[in-house]
């Protein structure tokens, strides 16, 4: 949900997941940790979505902050932070939750995404600075 904005939209991006994953499971290699083979495939399933989205030119209604936010939170707090993390464009916001909310190395984030490593560090730079400059002007 981080990724994609809307429960909806996550709760498919599952759905296709778990439909796939029988012809995904073929293409296999055993190399390196079955869970993050299966995160990459997720996030690449969320990036299809919101490329899609942004073709047919949706807007998610519901977002989702961090479980750690939740609850070191209050809720007007947290629902200024799903805000100002759903404001950031796609790019910069799947880089944003997969470094700083999921922990991927730029490296991972960057096979997942089908860009460079210093490509993803420079996307996250631009996302911290969008925040600040959207907090700077709440």
């Amino acid at each position: 949900m981080r990724l994609t904005g809307s429960r909806d939209d996550a709760e498919d991006v599952v759905q296709d997941l778990f439909v796939g994953l029988p012809r995904a499971l073929k293409a296999y290699r055993e190399q390196g940790r079955f869970e993050s083979w299966l995160k990459r495939i997720a996030v690449r399933l969320c990036l299809i979505r919101l490329r899609s989205r942004k073709r047919r030119h949706e807007v998610p209604i519901d977002a989702v902050a961090t479980e750690l936010a939740r609850e070191a939170m209050n809720p007007a707090d947290i629902v200024a932070l799903e805000r100002v993390i759903l404001s950031l464009p796609a790019t910069l916001r799947s880089v944003f939750v997969l470094r700083e909310i999921e922990g991927f190395s730029h490296d991972e984030i960057a096979a997942m995404l089908n860009i460079t490593a210093t490509n993803s560090a420079q996307r996250l730079s631009r996302a911290w600075r969008q925040l600040r400059k959207d907090a700077a002007h709440a």
